[in-house]
Parts: structure tokens; C-alpha cells; sequence
């Protein structure tokens, strides 16, 4: 949500509850500045609990908002690392709830679980479940991996197979604090914000920061607030000359 639509909520509430409890008590016969009164205090009261409903509800939208962009790094850290670091992870993992050992790359067993660990960027198949199927054990075959085709889901349903795709194994790893400090795939992202510090503090931008700082001087001579302008432009104007000096070429 938006701040300018936070704070429009707020006020359209302050203002609907304060006319309707003012109208309100004027029917009950209350004086008006009495009424007025009241009314005021009724719609700072509806305004602040519709203010706290909405910032409860802002912060659990960008909690999960949050969640969702570590899930998908963790996601493409997986798919990037390499089965032997793959193996290794889950292994340290899972053996804090349960005596696991390696079985060849990406599978471990457990005491009572056989596990199985598919990572990669395309999504789990029937052929891929068909042969986790074939392997004899007694244990509970779980597959592990990032994403998996509804066809897949159904047949690991059929054949006992239980699934923890992303969701899961983004929560097992938060809860055993085992995510990683960090990821694969970041340094484009970092190179892409390093491109744009680059873009915006390009010596070529000075001229826009001089023209503007001009500008804004100029008006505190027809304005009766002088002092904000001055102060404003002259920011601009040390701007524009700290770019031009020591701005990206």
C-alpha cells in the first residue's frame, strides 16, 4: 500500500465517522460545540484504529512480500550449487532431527526416511518419480527439490512418495538456521546496482542539478518564504559541483 493511500484512508475515515457522529449527537440534541467536540474525538478514534488495522496489515504484506524474495534466492542458490555442496547442506540439516547418512550424490537415509534431493531449474517429472519408485526400501521416500509438474504430484501421491518442494524446504532450512549468509547468483544483482549508482551520479547529470538549483533560487525572489528555496538551491548548486568533480565519467 502506497503511504499517499495510507494516509487518504485515514482521513476519509476521520472525516466519514466525524460528520456521522456530529449529525448524530445534533439529532440527540447535544448543543454544537459540544457536538463538535465529540465528534472529533470519535473520528480520531476511528482514524487511529483504522491507522493501526492498516499498518499491521502493511507490515504482514511486506513479511511476506520479504519471505517470498529470500525463498526465491535460496531457490536459484540451489539450483546453482553442486551436488556435492547440495549433499553436504542437507546433510548437516537433517541430522539435527534425525542420525542420516550419505548414499551416493543427493540422496541421504535416515533412521525411518530415505531421502532425495533434486534441485535444479526445471521442474520435477513423472519419469524422475518413476525412478525414486524403483529403488527397494522399507524406509519413507521423500523427494526434496524446488518445483515439481502436477503430473509428478499425483504419481508421488500414488506411489507413497512424500513431496517438500520450495515452500518446505525454505522453512526447514529457516528453522534449523541453515540458511545461507550468501547466495548464488547475486553478484548480477549487484553489478546491476552498481550500473545504476553509476547512472546516477554521472557527471553529465550536473547540468540538470545546476539548472535546477538556478531555478529554485531564482523563485525564492518572488516568494514570501525565501529561506527554504535558498537553502533548497544552494543544496542543488553544491550538488551539481560535487557531481561534475568527483561524478562517474
Amino acid at each position: 500500500m502506497k503511504k499517499s493511500a495510507y494516509i487518504s484512508d485515514i482521513l476519509f475515515t476521520f472525516f466519514t465517522a466525524a460528520v456521522f457522529t456530529l449529525c448524530l449527537f445534533r439529532y440527540l440534541g447535544i448543543d454544537l460545540v459540544p457536538a463538535l467536540f465529540l465528534a472529533l474525538i470519535c473520528g480520531a478514534l476511528a482514524a487511529a484504529a483504522i491507522g493501526a488495522w492498516l499498518t499491521h496489515k502493511r507490515r504482514r504484506f511486506f513479511l511476506k512480500r520479504s519471505d517470498e524474495a529470500l525463498k526465491q534466492k535460496l531457490l536459484l542458490h540451489l539450483s546453482l550449487l553442486s551436488d556435492e555442496k547440495k549433499s553436504a547442506l542437507f546433510y548437516n540439516v537433517l541430522r539435527q532431527r534425525e542420525d542420516v547418512k550419505r548414499m551416493g550424490k543427493l540422496r541421504l537415509v535416515g533412521q525411518e526416511n530415505f531421502y532425495f534431493l533434486n534441485f535444479r531449474f526445471s521442474p520435477v517429472t513423472p519419469d524422475e518419480v518413476a525412478a525414486i519408485s524403483r529403488l527397494k526400501t522399507q524406509k519413507q521416500k521423500i523427494l526434496l527439490c524446488n518445483e515439481i509438474e502436477e503430473s509428478a504430484l499425483r504419481l508421488c501421491a500414488r506411489l507413497n512418495i512424500q513431496v517438500r518442494a520450495g515452500d518446505d524446504v525454505f522453512r526447514l532450512l529457516r528453522a534449523e538456521n541453515a540458511l545461507p549468509k550468501t547466495y548464488l547468483g547475486e553478484d548480477v544483482a549487484t553489478k546491476k546496482s552498481k550500473f545504476h549508482l553509476r547512472a546516477c551520479f554521472a557527471k553529465s547529470n550536473s547540468r540538470r542539478f545546476l539548472v535546477g538549483g538556478a531555478l529554485i533560487l531564482l523563485s525564492s525572489l518572488i516568494t514570501p518564504f525565501p529561506y527554504y528555496y535558498l537553502v533548497s538551491g544552494t543544496l542543488l548548486l553544491v550538488a551539481a559541483a560535487c557531481i561534475r568533480i568527483f561524478g562517474y565519467s
